[in-house]
C-alpha cells in the first residue's frame, strides 16, 4: 500500500544490545512472524554505519502505529539498549554519521517533515533518546556542518 503522504521522519531503535550486530535481515524475520508484511522501517542502520533499505519509501510502514504509519518514513538505529535490556544510547559515532546524513537527504526530498522520536508519539522509550533535543545540540550542528550535504560522493 502506497504511503499518503510524508509528515514524519520517526527515529527508531531496535532495542538490542551493543553486541548485538544485526540488520534489515534480522527485523525482517521478527515482524514477519508479529504477521507483518515484512521489516516495517523504511531504513535500518547498522553499528557500523552502514545503511540498509527496508521497505520502498513510497510504501506505508509498519513502525509506529495507525496513526502515523501511513503518513511516515521509519528509520532505525541498531542497539539502543543495554545488557539488562534497559534503554541506553549507546550508537556508534559511524551510526550519528549515518542518522545525520540520512535525516539531511530525506529532508531535501521531504523538507516539511518533522523528525521526531519514536517516544513522542507512543509510551515506548525507543529510540533510547530525546530526538529533539538532539537535534538542537551544538555537537550535532556542527556535524551537520561538516556532512557534505551530497552524502560525501
Amino acid at each position: 500500500m502506497k504511503r499518503d503522504s510524508t509528515d514524519f521522519v520517526v527515529i527508531h531503535c531496535s532495542a538490542t544490545p551493543p553486541d548485538l550486530d544485526i540488520g534489515r535481515d534480522e527485523i525482517d524475520v521478527w515482524h514477519r512472524a508479529r504477521g507483518w508484511n515484512g521489516v516495517g522501517y523504511h531504513f535500518v542502520i547498522r553499528r557500523d554505519g552502514e545503511l540498509e533499505y527496508g521497505r520502498q519509501p513510497t510504501k506505508k510502514g509498519a513502525h509506529a502505529g495507525a496513526a502515523y504509519n501511513n503518513r511516515s518514513l521509519g528509520l532505525c538505529m541498531i542497539g539502543g539498549v543495554n545488557a539488562d535490556g534497559k534503554p541506553e544510547s549507546n550508537f556508534t559515532a559511524a551510526q550519528w554519521s549515518t542518522l545525520l546524513g540520512m535525516i539531511d537527504a530525506l529532508k531535501l526530498v521531504w523538507p516539511d517533515a518533522k523528525v521526531i522520536g519514536h517516544n513522542e508519539v507512543s509510551a515506548k522509550a525507543c529510540p533510547s533518546f530525546d530526538v529533539q533535543a538532539w537535534l538542537s545540540t551544538p555537537p550535532m550542528l556542527s556535524l551537520r556542518k561538516a556532512v557534505p550535504s551530497n552524502g560525501g560522493t
